[in-house]
């Protein structure tokens, strides 16, 4: 089931693009431009049968008893295994009823709320309950097949996320003050929390039926305070990163102007670009850059810095597409989950590239579980990305969780709202028109990004004429595409047997190993798969005859790396890689035929790319790279340091290798000249007759 969308007034690009389109920004914010000022700070506290209240509703759903109705229990609980050993679910749900209006113990309707806090003592202690926002209307005779369109409570019935709820014994808070500015403005959005479980330690707090009147759910509102000084919402982050410029982009509480100011240094940020503009959502293109430059920089208003101005703000503009420097992409799927691994694996890669930090992130989707909400996006990717995020440019496709709250033919919804992703080939590539499939070129490789779920995948589609043309356009050395649904796999999800998947195989990968693609990148089926280098498997089901064109392990140190011819030439063979792993649960079907690695383990991977070479690392949650490969592009017998010519450098370079003091993989494939699959004293012969001409 599909969350509502809000498709209002399209996105303006300029200097700043200004994008309050969705109701919960709109909402939180409509009081900063009303003309009539606030009231003074006022403080209303709602329990039920107390100061003359009435209209707590409480109760909770049970798998175990479906057509049960539990309101009128003092109490009420979430559980996800009741009865012990069931695996059945309990949930848990609060609301307060009439306390918007023009009454003497009401909320006035649009009032500023600055805080507000929801209050319920536990006495069954037991584990933490994910709270959402209710987006159906119950009553307190709700059962768990009453509940909504369908027994229990499904994705397309969660609103927004509010936080975690503690389920540690005695009385216990938890901030929801921006539900409470959104249903300021529109109570009939008042449908109150749901309290999903997230352990299988059962939950039991007080209801509104509770004999201890002191001890019921209270909701406490301090409103109409003043107008709050800007905070950021999302720290800084960087998009559509080119060799000469970048777009800065964060969020603030409230509207307010903006400014940039950046320099070769933190102390001389000495250029400057402003906008009088109030938005809440900012967004600042840095254009006329210098290419591979380090640069400093702070966000703020024209009359205060929120962030940067110190060594953690900066950005690196792209190199030259001319060139051939070494770089790093951190590859990450299926992360946001907002779980103890997805930390542990972001972590994991931090500590094992050190000083080296990625030069780009590239995400391959449902980086906001469950649904892709606004507030999932801010607490599941923004926050625990931010130190990442304000200094390296991220490049994302869109999941399918995404996919629940945002459509790809519109570009409305959170996903388009956080991203500012290129439409003109503004990175390079060609125009594609829309920010749900694009490309971008970084030194020597052209970048091609998929919609894999909401996009016609048809052939003939826009955007599969798009990438036919696109691809033939490139001149860059290597081809890297990258969107969500893997073309082959057999975790979580089976290639198989689930459409996205198949059409991709079927449809889109003719058409780019016909272009030379090296490498594709995917995530949704949650595990980590590698595969041979392998070719023009596009039958359905899947089978590994005749397609595998290197069936060895890919590695320098090992079989010896892949190889191709430099350039890009079509159907050499290309590496899938399948990065599901980045944080949400995993699981495993089976094994497919097309995989030398699978593991069922947490982590993300590190592309490394440095002229003729690629190569790529899996880092595990636990910090072990439990999987890698080379890939080399190999020019004339015997052009060891890949310049075009085998000379008196090469000579060098090849005894180097011979003697084991070079381990670089593209000289070390280059030395294997008879392609044995490791240089050696048979490939001497070969490398004199080369250098002879």
């Amino acid at each position: 089931m599909r969350l509502i969308r809000d498709a209002s007034a399209p996105r303006r690009r300029g200097v700043v693009i200004l994008s309050n389109r969705f109701r919960r920004a709109f909402f939180a914010t409509l009081y900063i431009i009303c003309t009539v000022p606030p009231a003074a700070a006022d403080t209303l506290v709602f329990r039920e049968n107390a100061a003359g209240y009435t209209g707590t509703q409480d109760s909770f759903l049970q798998q175990s008893a479906p057509a049960s109705g539990h309101g009128s229990l003092d109490r009420a609980e979430w559980d996800s295994d009741d009865p012990p050993g069931s695996g059945q679910d309990n949930v848990a749900l609060v609301r307060f009823d009439n306390i918007f209006g023009g009454g003497a113990n009401q909320i006035p309707l649009g009032a500023q709320i600055t805080s507000a806090t929801l209050t319920y003592d536990v006495i069954n202690e037991g584990g933490v309950a994910n709270v959402y926002e209710a987006a159906v209307a119950w009553s307190e005779s709700v059962t768990w097949n009453g509940f909504g369109g369908s027994p229990g409570v499904q994705a397309g019935e969660l609103g927004a996320f509010v936080g975690n709820a503690s389920g540690t014994l005695g009385t216990r808070t938890l901030n929801v003050t921006a539900s409470l500015a959104v249903w300021s403005e529109d109570p009939a959005l008042n449908r109150g929390w749901i309290f999903l479980p997230a352990s299988t330690d059962g939950c039991e707090f007080r209801s509104s039926e509770n004999a201890t009147t002191s001890l019921r759910p209270t909701l406490t509102v301090v409103f109409n305070e003043g107008g709050p000084a800007p905070s950021l919402v999302r720290h800084a982050y960087l998009q559509q990163g080119t060799s000469d410029s970048v777009i800065i982009v964060w969020r603030t509480n409230i509207p307010c102007d903006s400014r940039v100011r950046f320099g070769p240094a933190p102390d001389q940020l000495t250029q400057e670009i402003t906008s009088s503009s109030s938005v809440t959502d900012h967004v600042v293109t840095l254009d006329d850059l210098a290419p591979a430059t380090r640069y400093y920089y702070e966000i703020g208003t024209t009359a205060a810095v929120l962030a940067g101005g110190d060594t953690n703000h900066y950005f690196d503009t792209a190199p030259p597409t001319d060139t051939t420097p070494r770089f790093t992409a951190w590859v990450v799927g299926d992360s946001g989950a907002g779980s103890s691994a997805q930390t542990a694996v972001r972590d994991a890669m931090l500590a094992h590239v050190g000083p080296d930090l990625p030069s780009i992130y590239i995400h391959v989707g449902d980086m906001a579980y469950n649904s892709g909400a606004d507030s999932e996006f801010t607490n599941r990717f923004f926050l625990p990305y931010q130190d990442i995020l304000r200094h390296t440019v991220c490049w994302p496709v869109i999941g399918n969780h995404e996919g629940q709250t945002s459509d790809s033919a519109s570009q409305t919804g959170p996903y388009y709202q956080a991203y500012v992703l290129p439409t003109a080939g503004e990175a390079g590539g060609l125009p594609s028109g829309t920010e749900a499939y694009y490309s971008f070129d970084f030194a020597n490789v052209h970048f091609v990004a998929l919609d894999s779920y909401e996009t016609d995948r048809s052939p003939g589609s826009p955007m599969l004429t798009w990438l036919d043309a696109d691809l033939a356009d490139t001149a860059a050395d290597w081809i890297v595409a990258f969107w969500h649904h893997p073309p082959y796999s057999k975790g979580s999800h089976d290639s198989d047997t689930e459409v996205e998947l198949i059409d991709m195989r079927e449809n889109v990968l003719p058409i780019l190993e016909a272009a030379g693609v090296d490498l594709v990148l995917a995530g949704h089926s949650h595990i980590y798969e590698r595969s041979y280098l392998v070719d023009s498997a596009y039958d359905t089901p899947t089978t590994a005859a005749g397609h595998v064109v290197d069936s060895g392990d890919g590695r320098t140190s090992g079989d010896g790396a892949y190889t191709k011819s430099a350039g890009l030439n079509a159907h050499e063979g290309c590496v899938y890689v399948v990065a599901g792993h980045g944080g949400a649960g995993l699981s495993q079907e089976g094994t497919h035929p097309l995989m030398y690695f699978t593991e069922l383990e947490h982590g993300s991977c590190i592309l490394t790319v440095e002229g003729n070479a690629l190569s790529l690392r899996n880092i595990r949650h636990d910090g072990v790279v439990s999987d890698w490969f080379d890939l080399i592009k190999l020019g004339l017998p015997g052009d060891i340091d890949g310049d075009g010519d085998a000379d008196a450098t090469d000579v060098a370079l090849f005894v180097d290798v011979l003697l084991g003091l070079d381990a670089a993989p593209s000289h070390v494939a280059a030395a294997d000249i008879n392609q044995s699959g490791a240089p050696d004293g048979d490939d001497v012969q070969p490398f004199v007759t080369a250098l002879a001409g």
